[in-house]
């Protein structure tokens, strides 16, 4: 029997000489380039583990849009994920953290990050691209959450 397991993926970014940059990880085995994905624990709220996972597997903390850009569902051997999609404006890029022994972290231009990333993530990050143009390099203050050395910040 299938069970339905609930994730969160991010898309950070940041605005570089006034171009979208998007950070991508490589797997944990280093073979593919992705986004920070992974479960929500029990009792943690869906932001929260966003955040946990943002800093965890690429190092990065940054003020985390208040509701999904989207979802998506996936199925791994007989499971299935539906997987809420983050986005998260990076303010802190750590020099290490605690997968940095098991990922490479890079912020590469949106179509260098659509060449790999697959294309079930493509839709997400075009929209985080159009998001972040459309309101500029000024983000809305009731649009994100602050997060500073891994601890959210008031809502």
């Amino acid at each position: 029997m299938s069970r339905v397991y609930r994730q969160v993926a991010v898309i950070p970014y940041r605005v570089h000489e006034e171009c979208v940059e998007i950070a991508l990880v490589t797997s944990y085995g280093g073979k593919r380039w992705v986004v920070p994905k992974g479960s929500i624990g029990d009792g943690e709220a869906a932001m929260d583990a966003a955040i946990r996972e943002t800093e965890e597997e690429a190092g990065l903390l940054g003020e985390l849009a208040d509701r999904p850009i989207g979802r998506y569902r996936y199925t791994k051997r007989r499971d299935s994920y539906d997987v809420d999609v983050y986005l998260m404006r990076v303010t802190v890029v750590l020099d290490s953290w605690m997968e940095d022994e098991h990922r490479r972290r890079r912020f590469m231009t949106v179509p260098d990050a659509l060449a790999r990333l697959h294309p079930d993530l493509h839709g997400f990050v075009h929209e985080a691209d159009d998001l972040v143009r459309s309101q500029g390099r000024r983000t809305s203050e009731s649009a994100f959450r602050s997060v500073a050395w891994g601890f959210a910040g008031d809502a």
